[in-house]
C-alpha cells in the first residue's frame, strides 16, 4: 500500500499573530467589549501575545505528535502488508460464490498466478472437479452459520494463460480454513500445503499397523488407549477396536492412580524406558519393557509406546543366574581341579578349593598368579598355546605343572571357552595323570615284553618243526627215529597252533566278535574226555591226575557252550601241568544252588601275592619271570576269564607262593532233558562220501596238496583253482561239480565275489567257506554271498567230512 505523509503547517508565527489579532477585533465588535482595544495598555497587549505564543507552542507540539503517529501508522501498515504478503500460508478473501476478492503473494505463488490476474478468479478452478462440492459445502456453512470451516482438496494448477509457469504443487493436498469477516460479508481463507504432513501421517500409520512390535498410543491425561496396532491385538488378545475402548490401567497391573502419575511424568521426565507387568485377555501375566515418547497428534500431546515382551528373557536371565550360581557351587565344591584363565594374558582369574589342594597355594594366591608360573614350559611356549584359543572353542593339552612344594606332576587339561561378565575366558578341568602315565609306560614295557615272548613262543616250535623236518631227510634213520621225529614235529605244530588260536581268540574278544553257541552239553562226559586227553602227559611227569563229578550223567546235561567250557578247563589244566613238577592235579565240579562250581587244584609253584590281581591281565602275565622257564605266551588265563564272564559266571584264584593254586569258576546250572541233547558225532558216525566231484579253490599249493591227501580215501574227484576267477570258469564248464571248498582270501578275485557269481549260475551248488581266521564280518559277508557252511584252518579230516556229510544230506533250502 502507498505511504501518506502530513503536509507542513499552513501559517507561520507572524501570520498566526495577525490572524489572532483580527479574530480578537472581530470578537470584540460582536460582543461590544472593549477588553482589548487600541487604547489597551502595552502590558495588556504583551500578556495577550504571551498567551498566544504558549498556545502556538502547544499546537506545534501536537503537530509533531501527529506527524510521529502518522509515521508509525505508515510503518505498521507497511509491516502488516509485508507480513500479509509473505506469510507462510496463502491468504484469500472470497465472496459466497468462491470468487477471489483479495490475495497475498504466498497464495499467488501457491496457485501459480500473478495477483492482478488472480483477483476475480474462482477458487474451484484450482481444485479437482471431485472436490467442487467439498468447497461449496464448506463456504455455504461458513456464510450461513457464520462459523469457521475447513476442508482438504487436491490442487490442480491453472493451465490457462493466467498460469505463470510450472507449478510444483500439482497433485498436492491443500487444506482450506475459512471464517467470516467481522465487518464485511466475505470470508477470509487460509491455504496450506499438507501433502508432506499427510504422507508422513500415512507412513506413520503404515509403520504403526504393519510393524511386528507391539504399539499403543495413549492419552496421558486419562490413560485412554487412542490407538493400537495389530501386533498389540495379537499380544494382548483383545481386538484393536476393543483396545481403543480400554484404558492402559486395564492392562497394567499397577494401581490406576500410579499408572496415571507415570503417564503424567512422561511429559517432563527424561526417562523413557519402563518395566511393567501387563495383563492379557486370557488373564495371563507377562513382563514387558515399555519405551515411550511424547508425540503431537491434531495439536494434542499423546504417549507413543512400544512394548516388548521380555517374559522369556527374564526367565532366561533368571535361569542363567541360577545356572551361574549352580556353576559357582559346582566350580568351588567339585573334586576336580578347576581353573579359569584370561586367554590374553594367562592370568588365573579363579581357582577352586581342589586346585588349592592340588597345587599347594591358597585360592587367593592362585588368583594372583598366572599359568606361566605353574606350567614348566617356557613362557613363550605357553603364550603360543594360549593363542590357540583365538580360533578354537575346545582344546585339551598334556602338560607338566609345578606345585608349591617344587614337585612336578603330569596333567591333562580339558578346556573350553566360556563367557563370564561379557568377557571370554578359558575354563579348565585338570586331571593329574602322573600315575596313569606311569601305568601307560609300564603297559608299553609289558607289551614289548609280551611281543618278545610271543616271538620266542613262535620261534621255539618253528625251530622244532624245521629242525626235525631236516633230520627226517637223513637216509639212515630207523623207523623208531622217524616215528619219534614225526611225533615231535606234530607236538611243535600243536604248540604253535595253540598259540595262534590264543592270539586269534584275543583278537576276537577285543573286537567283540566272539559269539556263544548254547546247546546241550554233557558235562560228565566232557570231564572224562579231558581226563583221557591229559592223563598221558600227567603220567609222563609222574603226577596224579584225578577228577570228580557232582551230578549224575543225566543231571549233568546242561544248556551251555560246550566248546568254551572245554577250552576253559583245558587252559586251567594246561597251566597246572606246566607249573606242577611233583604231586598232582585235581579237577571237577560241585553243584551249589543254581550254580555249578568248577575247580582245578594243583600242587605246583603257586602265584606270588603281588601277582594275584594281575594274573588274568594278558600283558602282566607276560612279565611274570617264571614264564621264562616254561613254554606259553601267558594268554590262557585272560581268555579263560573272558569266556567265564561271557557264560554268566565268575572266576577266582587262591594260591600260596610255592604251595600250589586253586582256581574256581562258576556257571549257571541250566539242566536239559536227555532226549533233547544231541548225540556227538564221532568218526564212526560219518558215512563214507558217495561219488562226487569237488572243486578246491585255494591259492596256497601246500594247503591244496594237504586237502587232496586228506580226501584220498574218499570216493571224490577233485578239481583245483588258484583264485576266484578260475573257480567261476571251472564251475561254468563242469556241471558235474557238486561241492566247492572256497578260500575267502585270494588274489585276482576273492572268495566272496566268486561265490556270488557261482550262485548266480548254480544256486543249488554247495559252497563251504574256508579261512585261517573267519571274523564276524567275514561270516556275514560269506552268508550274504551265498556260502552254505564254514570251516576254519587248519582243517581236520573228521571235521571236514562231518560238515560235508551234513550239507550233502541236508542241503539248505
Amino acid at each position: 500500500m502507498p505511504k501518506k505523509h502530513i503536509k507542513n503547517p499552513p501559517y507561520t508565527s507572524s501570520e498566526l499573530r495577525a490572524r489572532a489579532e483580527k479574530h480578537l477585533q472581530q470578537k470584540n465588535l460582536s460582543t461590544g467589549s472593549s477588553a482589548l482595544s487600541t487604547s489597551s495598555t502595552p502590558e495588556e497587549m504583551q500578556r495577550f501575545i504571551h498567551e498566544l505564543t504558549v498556545h502556538q507552542i502547544e499546537l506545534e507540539m501536537q503537530r509533531e505528535e501527529l506527524c510521529q503517529s502518522q509515521i508509525e501508522l505508515e510503518h505498521s501498515i507497511d509491516l502488516y502488508t509485508e507480513l500479509y504478503d509473505y506469510a507462510p500460508l496463502g491468504y484469500l478473501t472470497l465472496d459466497k460464490s468462491s470468487k477471489i476478492l483479495a490475495t497475498n503473494l504466498t497464495a499467488t505463488k501457491m496457485l501459480g498466478v500473478v495477483r492482478s490476474r488472480l483477483l476475480g478468479q474462482n477458487l474451484k478452478s484450482f481444485v479437482v472437479p471431485a472436490d467442487y462440492r467439498v468447497v461449496d459445502a464448506m463456504l455455504e456453512k461458513v456464510f450461513r452459520d457464520r462459523v469457521t470451516g475447513s476442508c482438504e482438496v487436491t490442487f490442480v494448477p491453472d493451465t490457462s494463460d493466467l498460469c505463470q509457469g510450472p507449478n510444483l504443487l500439482a497433485g498436492h493436498t491443500l487444506r482450506i480454513d475459512a471464517s467470516m469477516s467481522v465487518t464485511e460479508y466475505v470470508c477470509r481463507v487460509m491455504i496450506s500445503d499438507i501433502t508432506e504432513q499427510k504422507q508422513s501421517a500415512e507412513r506413520f500409520r503404515a509403520l504403526f499397523e504393519g510393524h511386528s512390535f507391539i504399539m499403543l498410543v495413549i492419552d496421558p491425561d486419562t490413560g485412554n488407549i487412542v490407538d493400537a496396532n495389530p501386533a498389540a491385538e495379537d499380544f494382548y488378545g483383545w481386538s484393536v477396536k476393543k483396545l481403543k475402548q480400554m484404558r492402559v490401567q486395564d492392562i497394567n497391573t499397577l494401581p490406576s492412580a500410579t499408572t496415571i502419575q507415570n503417564l503424567s511424568k512422561l511429559k517432563t521426565t527424561k526417562r523413557k524406558k519402563y518395566l511393567f507387568t501387563h495383563r492379557l485377555a486370557d488373564s495371563s501375566i507377562r513382563e514387558v519393557e515399555v519405551v515411550s515418547n511424547v508425540i503431537s497428534i491434531a495439536g494434542k500431546d499423546l504417549i507413543y509406546s512400544i512394548i516388548n515382551d521380555i517374559t522369556e528373557q527374564l526367565q532366561a536371565e533368571e535361569a542363567l543366574k541360577k545356572s551361574e550360581e549352580k556353576f559357582r557351587r559346582m566350580f568351588e565344591g567339585h573334586a576336580a581341579v578347576k581353573l579359569v584363565l584370561d586367554p590374553q594374558t594367562g592370568s588365573i582369574i579363579d581357582a577352586n578349593a581342589a586346585a588349592a589342594d592340588f597345587y599347594g597355594w591358597s585360592v587367593e594366591e592362585l588368583r594372583n598368579m598366572s599359568i606361566q608360573q605353574i606350567n614348566t614350559l617356557h613362557p613363550e611356549e605357553v603364550r603360543l598355546e594360549l593363542d590357540k584359543w583365538k580360533t578354537r572353542d575346545k582344546l585339551n593339552f598334556l602338560f607338566t605343572h609345578r606345585r608349591a612344594d617344587g614337585s612336578v606332576r603330569d596333567i591333562e587339561a580339558f578346556g573350553c571357552k566360556i563367557i563370564i561378565g561379557g568377557k571370554p575366558v578359558v575354563y579348565l578341568i585338570i586331571h593329574d595323570i602322573t600315575e596313569r602315565k606311569m601305568k601307560a609306560e609300564e603297559s608299553d614295557r609289558l607289551k614289548s615284553a609280551f611281543i618278545a615272548n610271543i616271538s620266542h613262543e613262535i620261534r621255539t616250535p618253528m625251530n622244532g618243526i624245521l629242525g626235525f623236518t631236516e633230520l627226517l631227510k637223513e637216509p639212515h634213520l630207523t623207523g623208531k627215529e622217524q616215528t619219534e621225529y614225526i611225533g615231535l614235529i606234530h607236538k611243535s605244530g600243536q604248540r604253535m597252533l595253540s598259540l595262534i588260536n590264543d592270539l586269534i581268540e584275543i583278537s576276537r574278544l577285543d573286537a567283540q566278535e566272539t559269539t556263544l553257541h548254547i546247546a546241550g552239553t554233557p558235562v560228565n562226559k566232557l570231564l572224562a574226555d579231558i581226563q583221557d586227553h591229559f592223563q598221558p602227559e600227567a603220567s609222563m611227569k609222574g603226577l596224579y591226575f584225578t577228577y570228580k563229578t557232582g551230578l549224575s550223567d543225566t543231571e549233568s546235561f546242561i544248556n551251555n557252550d560246550g566248546f568254551k567250557l572245554n577250552q576253559i578247563l583245558n587252559n586251567l589244566i594246561q597251566n597246572a601241568l606246566k607249573f606242577t613238577s611233583k604231586g598232582g592235579i585235581d579237577f571237577g565240579y560241585t553243584r551249589k544252588g543254581e550254580m555249578l562250581e568248577f575247580y582245578c587244584i594243583d600242587s605246583g609253584i603257586g602265584v606270588p601275592a603281588d601277582k594275584m590281581e594281575s594274573i588274568f591281565d594278558r600283558f602282566h602275565q607276560a612279565d611274570i619271570t617264571l614264564t621264562r622257564n616254561y613254554e606259553g605266551a601267558g594268554l590262557g588265563l585272560s581268555i579263560t576269564k573272558s569266556f567265564v564272564e561271557m557264560l554268566g559266571g565268575t572266576i577266582r584264584v587262591k594260591s600260596v607262593d610255592g604251595a600250589g593254586s586253586n582256581f574256581t569258576f562258576t556257571l549257571p546250572y541250566n539242566p536239559v532233558s536227555l532226549s533233547k541233547t544231541p548225540i556227538p558225532l564221532t568218526d564212526h558216525a560219518i558215512d563214507r562220501i558217495t561219488a562226487l566231484t569237488m572243486l578246491i579253490v585255494e591259492d596256497d599249493n601246500i594247503s591244496t596238496m594237504l586237502l587232496k591227501k586228506t580226501l584220498t580215501d574218499q570216493n571224490i574227484t577233485i578239481l583245483c583253482a588258484e583264485n576266484g576267477w578260475e573257480a567261476v570258469e571251472l564251475v561254468s564248464h563242469h556241471p558235474e561239480i557238486s561241492l566247492v571248498l572256497m578260500d575267502l582270501k585270494m588274489p585276482v578275485m576273492n572268495g566272496f565275489e566268486a561265490t556270488e557269481l557261482i550262485k548266480q549260475q548254480r544256486p543249488d551248488l554247495l559252497v563251504i567257506a574256508q579261512s585261517a581266521f573267519t571274523s564276524k564280518e567275514d561270516k556275514e559277508k560269506a552268508i550274504k554271498a551265498g556260502c552254505d557252511g564254514f570251516i576254519t584252518k587248519p582243517i581236520h579230516k573228521t571235521e571236514l567230512l562231518q560238515l560235508m556229510t551234513t550239507l550233502l544230506k541236508h542241503p539248505k533250502g
